[in-house]
């Protein structure tokens, strides 16, 4: 027996010579490598009532994760997606047990030998810790631990894992390793990721085992006594664990080989002439020397051999410094640097082609804009549905104006405005609308049964034209109030939002109580939930489970609950879609669409990847995307439904396979919802940002970055600027003649303030999806948006009266500024609002449309389209003070009544004239429109001075 341990504190000494007597009087040594309890004669695995408490511990820790469970299960199976959340659920689970039953058994197995041979070592200054009681079961629960934490690691990764089993081939290949680049996508992801796993969990049994011995032998180790090397069973389990970390060591460094695609090293991203003449040999010789290293390792099991290993691991040392550092280094500057373009033009090359391809940019139509002409009366005649569908209405004051005149009540909010386009009375309309939700944070008195039984559901929405306003600057509405009126032939007949982009409370509907639909008068309206958006709650059981997951004991107590009210959870769109599909990234912007009396929530989502060779990543370390789906949520019953939208992606093939039925052909969407599908403005201004460096497809040129663009900004508020955000109009390309709805981006030159190009992304169904790019001459001028804010600046009528303004009291905010390609020439539209100190009611108050020569703001469009076609003044101060009416333009089209003409002549003449403005209008004569405005203006004002007279 150990005896001398005179140096240890007194109270663990006691402790060891009690175990040790024990163990005489017993007739053991503790030689059974931990298989029976201290004293007891029993496995260790063997104690019911330690499993019986794990067990207890594993539910009670597990209560809420079952609870959450079943009642995701209730929810699939209430919408219909039962089989997909199976599948998702059952892959979840077989990773998290195939990992865990590797990792412990990993664990264990090595622990629980490390722990035996370590207590069967016999040495003097032997600690004897691993005696203690309770070890044993510490060594055990540290193995389970540490693999339930492994497990739980790999498990977030089962995406990747489904990808992998349901790959789908990309049919292209590298151009260095001759690959299909579904290796790139589904493959290389998975094996970094099991490399990085078994490498870590080789390490923490390495650890443990190296801590097992070190611990039971401390006081040798502190004299310098310790001598590990000679104890066999360590130096073979050190052995044996070194050599597989070293054989993953080698399967790292041939993964960073296929890694080299992502190398930012050279000009351009990817793999560059350093990388693949430099680079990659040494990752090969250094992948040689650790397999030479792990069978120098192996050697040790055997027998105690270290100098091949310390040798081996000179030499490693010493190519991974010279070979994969050092030469690469001198490599890139002697020979590389001084002769870039030449070493890297093929690499250039590469990164163009295959950025283009990962971002869509691959298929842009790039066309010459043509010659600049000057903006004229024809032009504006033959864009006349464009002229018609100007956005006047910026989105930001506008949703002030909404909450001001149509929210109604503190308890409802509007959700974020959202723009499209609509077909009434023959004519395409672009609107802009917004659903009006319920914020049960407005309730004055809020309660339970207010909250989560009665105050369940928004109503209505509204909508107006994006270019008409009222005399007073607020929007003309199309759909307005309570419950919705409308003005059009749309007709909202379903209008409750009970899933909307701001719906987040759990409520319970279908209960005794009935729902608050809109108030009325003095009196309310209400109704009863007749859709299938929730879970029925038809037995004790689902209520209980409820009740647990949500914390709601009045779910059990309250008289209103039935056995056929509905938990309706999971409201805000987007969180509903991704609970059904998380793979898919969601555009920020889902937007509302009335179709056939219903209001249907659409989304655009994408797949993602950032292992796309060659491509050069967004600031999101994306480098590659595609607008995989379309997918519709129904505002009333919540009903969710995916759309193929690219089923060329991969990505989204592999989705499919792994999920039938998840997915729907474009085709069956329904007709009144396809006719609303739009380019998203997400995907589009990525493609937009990328195309600034990579519309430059010469090697050359893109080395030199001689032709780099921008996007060009505006200003929104004095002295505050901001790049232009792309914006949806409607109009016909140019030599296109067919109107049609666009998404655009105008763009900059590095650096300069002018336009050289703009791009349109085309939505109507005959051309979706193509994007089209007009390159400007160089050799001319064409105005970028910020020099035409620039030009509203130095206007002295403009900036006086935007001066007047500000001075009292009142704030002007600049809306978007708007460029519209009109044939060879560009309209240039700037809404202005103003917004009283005292009131949160923005008015648009002005609009500035400027060409390339003229300037000019009136109270309304067609008064500053005549204006500008007509080469008035920049600002005219009779309208200025005036109602709009007109502008002050002589009248031509008519001799002026006599003086002492009658009420009735003058009531014939001003119809004459406002029925040949209108005439004019819809022709696209804006220069007769303005002169009749003016003669109308002059009849209403002498007809105003004739009747007061009389009185």
């Amino acid at each position: 027996m150990d005896r001398d341990i005179l140096d240890i504190p007194e109270v663990f000494r006691r402790a060891f010579e009690e175990e040790w007597e024990k163990e005489e009087k017993e007739g053991g040594e503790g030689d059974d490598g931990g298989k029976k309890d201290q004293g007891r004669g029993r496995p260790w695995w063997a104690n019911r009532w330690l499993w019986l408490l794990t067990v207890f511990l594993i539910l009670l820790l597990s209560f809420n994760w079952l609870v959450t469970t079943y009642t995701n299960w209730l929810w699939f199976t209430a919408l219909g997606y039962r089989q997909v959340w199976l599948r998702q659920w059952t892959i979840r689970v077989a990773v998290f047990i195939l990992f865990f039953v590797v990792a412990a058994a990993v664990l264990l197995v090595n622990w629980r030998v490390a722990y035996g041979q370590a207590r069967r070592t016999r040495q003097a200054f032997r600690l004897r810790l691993l005696e203690l009681p309770g070890v044993n079961w510490l060594v055990t629960a540290g193995a389970l631990f540490l693999a339930f934490v492994l497990a739980l690691m790999a498990s977030g990764r089962w995406q990747q894992l489904l990808l992998y089993i349901y790959r789908a081939p990309f049919g292209r290949r590298d151009p260095v390793f001759n690959l299909d680049l579904s290796f790139y996508l589904f493959e290389l992801p998975v094996y970094r990721f099991l490399q990085n796993y078994f490498a870590i969990l080789l390490m923490l049994t390495l650890l443990g085992v190296a801590g097992l011995f070190a611990v039971d032998n401390w006081p040798a180790a502190q004299r310098g006594q310790w001598r590990p090397q000679q104890l066999p069973a360590l130096r073979r389990q050190v052995a044996l664990l070194a050599t597989l970390l070293f054989l993953l060591w080698a399967a790292g460094l041939w993964l960073d080989v296929y890694e080299l695609m992502y190398s930012t090293r050279g000009v351009a991203f990817g793999a560059s002439y350093t990388d693949l003449h430099a680079v990659r040999p040494a990752l090969y010789a250094q992948l040689v020397l650790v397999l030479l290293l792990a069978l120098a390792t192996a050697v040790n099991f055997f027998r105690l051999e270290l100098r091949p290993l310390l040798l081996t691991g000179a030499l490693w040392l010493l190519v991974a410094v010279f070979a994969g550092n050092l030469y690469p280094a001198l490599l890139q500057r002697y020979s590389v640097e001084p002769n870039e373009l030449a070493r890297e033009a093929p690499y250039i090359e590469q990164n163009i082609a295959f950025t283009r391809l990962a971002f869509g940019l691959d298929q842009v139509d790039t066309r010459p804009f043509g010659d600049l002409g000057e903006l004229d009366e024809q032009d504006l005649a033959e864009n006349r549905d464009a002229l018609q569908n100007v956005r006047l209405w910026d989105y930001r004051p506008l949703q002030q104006t909404y909450a001001q005149l149509q929210e109604l009540r503190p308890y409802y909010t509007f959700s974020s405005i959202d723009i499209d386009r609509y077909e009434l009375d023959g004519e395409v309309r672009q609107v802009m609308l917004a659903g009006r939700e319920l914020d049960p944070r407005g309730l004055t008195a809020p309660s339970w049964v207010n909250r989560k039984l009665e105050f369940t559901h928004g109503y209505g929405v509204v909508m107006n034209p994006v270019d008409q306003i009222t005399p007073e600057g607020q929007p003309f509405f199309f759909i307005k109030d309570l419950p919705p009126a409308s003005t059009v032939p749309l007709e909202v007949e379903r209008p409750e939002i009970y899933f909307g982009e701001m719906m987040e409370e759990v409520v319970f509907v279908g209960s005794r109580l009935e729902e608050f639909d809109y108030p009325s008068g003095n009196e309310n309206v209400y109704s009863s939930y007749s859709g299938r958006g929730g879970v029925v709650m038809d037995s004790p059981l689902k209520r209980l489970a409820f009740a647990f997951r949500f914390g709601e004991t009045n779910l059990l107590l309250s008289q209103y609950i039935t056995g056929q009210t509905q938990v309706i959870f999971y409201r805000q769109i987007s969180d509903r879609v991704r609970q059904i599909a998380p793979f898919l990234e969601l555009d920020n912007d889902p937007y509302l669409v009335v179709a056939d009396g219903r209001l249907v929530w659409m989304l655009d989502a994408y797949t993602l990847s950032d292992h796309f060779p060659y491509a050069t990543p967004t600031e999101r370390g994306h480098n590659y995307i595609r607008n995989a789906a379309k997918i519709t949520v129904d505002a009333y019953d919540g009903t969710v439904t995916y759309y193929l939208a690219a089923p060329q992606d991969p990505l989204i093939q592999a989705y499919a396979r792994a999920f039938p039925g998840l997915f729907h052909p474009l085709e069956e969407m329904p007709a009144a919802l396809q006719v609303h599908i739009r380019y998203p403005e997400d995907l589009f201004t990525v493609q937009a940002q990328q195309y600034l460096k990579y519309h430059m497809t010469s090697v050359q040129v893109f080395y030199n970055q001689e032709d780099l663009w921008q996007i060009p900004h505006e200003i929104v508020e004095e002295g505050t600027e901001q790049p232009i955000e792309a914006y949806y109009v409607i109009l016909s390309l140019p030599d296109e003649g067919q109107t049609e709805y666009l998404l655009i981006q105008p763009y900059s030159p590095a650096g300069k303030n002018n336009m050289v190009g703009w791009m349109a992304a085309r939505n109507d169904p005959a051309h979706y999806g193509e994007l089209v790019v007009y390159e400007l001459p160089k050799q001319e001028l064409a105005f970028g948006p910020i020099q035409i804010e620039a030009r509203i600046n130095q206007d002295t009528l403009i900036s006086q009266q935007l001066t007047l303004w500000n001075q009292l009291g009142s704030r002007v905010i600049r809306g978007n500024l708007i460029v519209i390609p009109m044939n060879d020439s560009f309209l240039y539209v700037e809404p202005l609002y103003l917004l009283a100190e005292t009131s949160e009611l923005p008015e648009l108050k002005r609009v500035i449309l400027a060409t390339g020569n003229r300037i000019v703001m009136r109270e309304t469009l067609n008064m500053a389209l005549a204006a500008l076609i007509e080469g008035a003044p920049s600002v005219d101060e009779v309208v200025a003070e005036e109602p709009p009416a007109g502008d002050q333009t002589e009248p031509e089209t008519a001799p002026p009544l006599p003086a002492g003409a009658t009420v009735e002549a003058l009531v014939q003449s001003a119809n004459a004239h406002l029925q040949a403005a209108e005439e004019a209008q819809r022709n696209g004569d804006w220069a007769t429109y303005g002169r009749e405005l003016e003669a109308l203006r002059q009849d209403l004002g002498r007809l105003a001075e004739l009747t007061g007279g009389n009185e």
